[in-house]
């Protein structure tokens, strides 16, 4: 059993974009509805892992692993932002 629909998006598009999507839709035998809600659910699923994902170079990696591996002594910022930090909980 399907979740109960109960949000809505209203858009407004061109009439050739509207002729596109019907169109699609009628070949894909879906609803409007569907052929939308379908294609920018997939998408929003790419968009959302290529933001969640970071992609370095290897010069880049090679940093943050040397980053990782030999961290730095913490500087006087670091040691009042950890102060800080410690007051507040």
């Amino acid at each position: 059993m399907s979740a109960l629909k109960k949000e809505r998006i209203d858009l407004r598009l061109s009439p050739d974009d509207k002729s596109l999507i019907e169109e699609a839709a009628a070949m894909e035998n879906l609803t409007i509805t569907q052929f939308m809600v379908a294609s920018a659910a997939k998408r929003a699923e790419v968009v959302i892992e290529r933001h969640k994902r970071l992609v370095l170079n290897e010069d880049s990696w090679n940093l943050v692993m040397q980053a990782i591996n030999n961290p730095p002594m913490p500087n006087e910022r670091l040691k009042r932002a950890a102060k800080r930090l410690q007051s507040m909980e």
